[in-house]
């Protein structure tokens, strides 16, 4: 068993439990629900790891064609396929996620490339999200005292916070996933980090499937996608800093 395949049967059995766990009046209906759940991915997961290993590996490995045959041949299922990787990536860090990107403009074009591809990324963003704020809330912040620092902190996210998962999603260089897990663990609303994050990589995303499209999935693409989306998102940041600036006198 790989690193990757752990880290997701990891990863399972502490959401699968986590929730068994956080129900406070269990009833017999309870366990046996939670039993069967785990059972049956813990089964799954024995009867895909090589598969979900194999995956990871391909994705860490910038190579677009072989991310290209793996959604192509699910068919009709393809789109699905595209979300469930783009949140394989989001809960296995740091995989990549501009391959997947690339593929969904080259499979779909343009149009439904950029919609699958921000569907997906969304999904694993809010379940990377949904994951550090259960494991903040049940037990990292009774860890953690009332400091002023603190506080801060939960004031900034709670009002700027917006802003902040904003300006990080517009700059490729910064972890997509690392943001979603940093905001998951602050005060921030949910809508307030639907909204940045949709917005935030909407550019990104469509200079990636954009150049897919146009380029034909070159081995090479990748190094363009960094270039490229990278130029456009600190124009754009430079250009949103000014104008907030400008608005202000």
């Amino acid at each position: 068993m790989g690193i990757y395949s752990l880290a997701i049967l990891i990863t399972g059995v502490f959401i699968i439990g986590s929730i068994y766990f956080s129900i406070k009046i269990k009833t017999l209906r309870t366990h046996l629900l939670f039993i069967s759940a785990l059972m049956f991915f813990i089964f799954s997961f024995f009867f895909m790891h090589h598969q979900i290993e194999g995956t990871c590996e391909i994705l860490i490995g910038d190579n677009v064609s072989e991310v290209l045959a793996i959604i192509r041949s699910w068919g009709v299922a393809a789109p699905l396929i595209s979300i469930l990787l783009m949140v394989l990536q989001a809960i296995v860090a740091p995989l990549p996620a501009y391959l997947i990107t690339a593929a969904n403009g080259i499979i779909f074009g343009v149009f439904w490339g950029v919609i699958i591809s921000l569907i997906g990324a969304l999904s694993g963003a809010l379940v990377a999200f949904f994951m550090a704020r259960w494991f903040y809330n049940q037990y990292a912040s009774h860890l953690i005292q009332k400091t002023e620092t603190k506080e801060y902190i939960e004031k900034i996210s709670s009002q700027h916070g917006f802003k902040v998962i904003l300006v990080a999603r517009l700059i490729p260089l910064i972890s997509f996933d690392l943001i979603s897990f940093a905001a998951g663990a602050s005060t921030i609303k949910i809508s307030h980090f639907v909204v940045a994050t949709l917005i935030g990589m909407l550019p990104a995303t469509i200079v990636y499937t954009v150049l897919a499209n146009k380029m034909g999935g070159m081995e090479k693409l990748s190094n363009e996608f960094v270039i490229y989306s990278t130029i456009v998102a600190l124009v754009l940041v430079i250009f949103w800093v000014f104008k907030h600036k400008m608005s202000k006198k």
